[in-house]
């Protein structure tokens, strides 16, 4: 898709494919919200972008309850976290968002190998892919060079998952 860069994804091999944006052939002009569910590992990321039709997309049916809407104008600079071993196997266990206005995060526990990626500026991250099962196995970003008008704001949140435990496909449930 013209204008995007894609860079990465760190992490695991595990888990499958995640490219929603690929799938639904409209490239991202902006991101607009990102949750992330995550207790000692990100267990899941989903996030709703505006494809350069306008339309909002939302990718990954992950997610929870809460959250923070970031002001009008406000977008993601910077996306960085760590990756490592749990529960037997390679994944994303943490994840810190920096937009122009400030930082969020880390969601999840800081641990293990370390990665950042930084955007030039006037660029901006729009989206992600990675690969996914049971945990966010893996996380990519999507750039854009292209300048985004003032839209309605981003939103970032993180439901915090307790007490039950994380199972993967095949693998019996592990205590949290």
């Amino acid at each position: 898709m013209e204008g995007l860069v894609k860079i990465g994804p760190w992490g695991g091999s595990g888990g499958d494919p995640r490219d929603d944006i690929v799938a639904a052939g409209v490239a991202p002009h902006r991101l607009q919200s990102v949750v992330i569910r995550c207790q000692g590992a990100v267990d899941a990321i989903s996030f709703t972008y505006a494809g350069v039709d306008g339309a909002p997309r939302m990718v990954g049916p992950w997610g929870g309850s809460g959250g923070h809407m970031f002001g009008a104008g406000e977008f993601v600079k910077e996306i960085s976290g760590t990756y490592g071993p749990f529960g037997g196997h390679t994944v994303v266990r943490s994840l810190t968002f920096v937009t122009n206005i400030g930082k969020h995060g880390p969601f999840g526990t800081p641990w293990q190998t370390p990665f950042s990626v930084p955007v030039q500026d006037g660029a901006h991250v729009v989206g992600f892919f990675g690969r996914s099962g049971s945990l966010l196995d893996a996380v990519g970003v999507y750039r854009s060079d292209k300048t985004s008008p003032p839209g309605s704001g981003l939103r970032v949140q993180a439901t915090r998952q307790r007490g039950q435990g994380t199972r993967r496909r095949g693998q019996a449930m592990t205590p949290s």
